[in-house]
């Protein structure tokens, strides 16, 4: 993440599961301390595709443009994790250190 957006200090990363079990759905996004807004406000900048691949993964258009969490929600880490991969265009060597960074 701090390769992502050098411009902003990532201090941590980590995966949050919101949980909507009422209605038989969790979503998953990234938290990013100490700046997570300021993070996401510039990962959009910088990656003007990521809304295409989220959409391209089931993200409602809607939910880029108002979640509060900035980041994508996806009902599912691998869903979150391809994304994020797709979007920075990791090889396969840095999807996987990803994987194991993030989970």
């Amino acid at each position: 993440m701090v390769r992502a957006v050098p411009e902003v200090c990532v201090e941590s990363a980590r995966i949050v599961r919101w949980d909507w079990s009422k209605w038989g759905v969790s979503d998953y996004y990234i938290v990013v301390e100490p700046r997570h807004r300021d993070f996401w406000g510039c990962f959009r900048q910088k990656y003007p595709h990521y809304k295409r691949l989220a959409c391209a993964r089931g993200v409602e258009e809607l939910d880029l443009e108002l979640g509060c969490r900035q980041c994508p929600e996806f009902h599912s880490k691998e869903d979150l994790l391809g994304w994020l991969a797709d979007t920075l265009g990791l090889s396969q060597g840095e999807r996987k250190l990803l994987r194991l960074s993030l989970l």
